[in-house]
């Protein structure tokens, strides 16, 4: 089993875009612990059909403006923006909005991976 500095080394050597999704899966991680510890901190409801749509709607019509970043809505009204989930979620608890749906926006020309470690 590798040691903790020993994946710190791995990661060191992987490309910016890996990095990128490295993080993002070890911030999902974190999440996910915060939510089984915090639950009613970090729960989102998302509501009911219609709000489901208006929250598509915003995320397709905003794409080209915050594509690449984290965004917290309520609703369909952006509350919060972030390089990460984290920074997002927290700048929504900040303004009152601890249940925000918060969720990575992809540029319009970013192409999704999915993949593990080989």
């Amino acid at each position: 089993m590798a040691t903790l500095e020993q994946i710190i080394d791995e990661a060191r050597s992987l490309s910016p875009a890996e990095k990128r999704k490295l993080r993002q899966v070890l911030d999902l991680e974190l999440e996910q612990l915060k939510q089984q510890e915090c639950p009613q901190l970090t729960h989102s409801d998302d509501g009911d059909d219609q709000t489901r749509q208006r929250r598509l709607d915003w995320l397709k019509a905003h794409r080209e403006e915050f594509g690449g970043q984290y965004v917290a809505l309520d609703s369909d009204r952006l509350i919060a923006v972030g390089p990460s989930y984290p920074v997002a979620r927290e700048k929504a608890q900040a303004v009152g909005k601890p249940n925000a749906f918060v969720t990575y926006l992809p540029k319009p020309d970013e192409i999704g991976e999915m993949g593990g470690w080989m």
